[in-house]
């Protein structure tokens, strides 16, 4: 059984893939991968800690109140992972103070979407405190998933039960195409739709990819995407038994 994460490495390079899962060596640590990592880990304990931020929000409460304490949370967050990350930030000699300058205006952002979508759901609705925070659409962060017969398991970021059907979303700190879904994002996405789909015994046909910085982009399931994802799948499980690396399809490996 293998990680649906290893389908997008397979499709990002072939021999970086076989590099790292066949002869287990570590590509060091580069700038895009220590931000991004950041960002990742900033989104995570944002999502678990917003609950104080919500029991908090009283019928009182304006936006601008709302979006004062996102971006409290954001910022103190931000700060310790960055500060978490001191060590390999110098190594590659970038500056912790011009790393928070860079990554604090994504974060910015995000907080004041965030408390917007807040705010008005809980004026339309009009709940506040505890009775807000059991009103708000629960989504499952981080659900384990496998399945025997796909030969395939994984993590997926998000999860939303939307009347008797769920929708996976894979959340996604990088760079989004200009339209549509980076090929590796849509196997992977993909494969999920269909561990989803097989876990919850009900047909799944879409799901997202939630890239921060443009917005969510909308996989529709079909016949020839499954098919993509079990091709893959079983290049991946050749590429595993392979005794020589197969040759580089990105240009740039370490």
């Amino acid at each position: 059984m293998i990680s649906v994460t290893m389908l997008s490495s397979y499709l990002y390079c072939p021999k970086k893939f076989y590099d790292q899962y066949v002869l287990r060596i570590k590509e060091p640590p580069n700038a895009p991968m220590v931000k991004g990592f950041i960002k990742h880990v900033v989104f995570d304990f944002a999502n678990k800690r917003e609950k104080e931020i919500i029991l908090g929000f009283l019928s009182s409460t304006s936006l601008e109140d709302l979006e004062i304490s996102y971006k409290g949370l954001y910022n103190k967050i931000l700060l310790k992972e960055i500060s978490n990350k001191k060590t390999d930030l110098g190594k590659l000699e970038l500056d912790e103070q011009e790393v928070y300058k860079e990554l604090w205006p994504f974060f910015l952002f995000e907080a004041k979407d965030k408390a917007k979508e807040i705010f008005d759901f809980a004026k339309l609705n009009n709940v506040y405190e505890e009775s807000l925070w059991f009103k708000l659409p629960k989504p499952i962060s981080e659900l384990r998933i496998q399945s025997t017969e796909l030969q395939l398991k994984g993590i997926i970021d998000k999860v939303e039960k939307v009347g008797n059907t769920f929708i996976p979303i894979e959340i996604k700190t990088g760079r989004a195409p200009d339209s549509g879904i980076w090929k590796a994002h849509k196997i992977q996405l993909a494969a999920y739709i269909l561990l989803l789909s097989e876990h919850y015994g009900v047909e799944i046909k879409e799901g997202y990819v939630d890239y921060k910085e443009a917005g969510k982009r909308k996989l529709v399931m079909n016949p020839f995407v499954r098919d993509e994802v079990l091709e893959v799948r079983d290049k991946v499980l050749e590429v595993l038994d392979l005794k020589e690396a197969p040759a580089c399809g990105c240009g740039r490996c370490g």
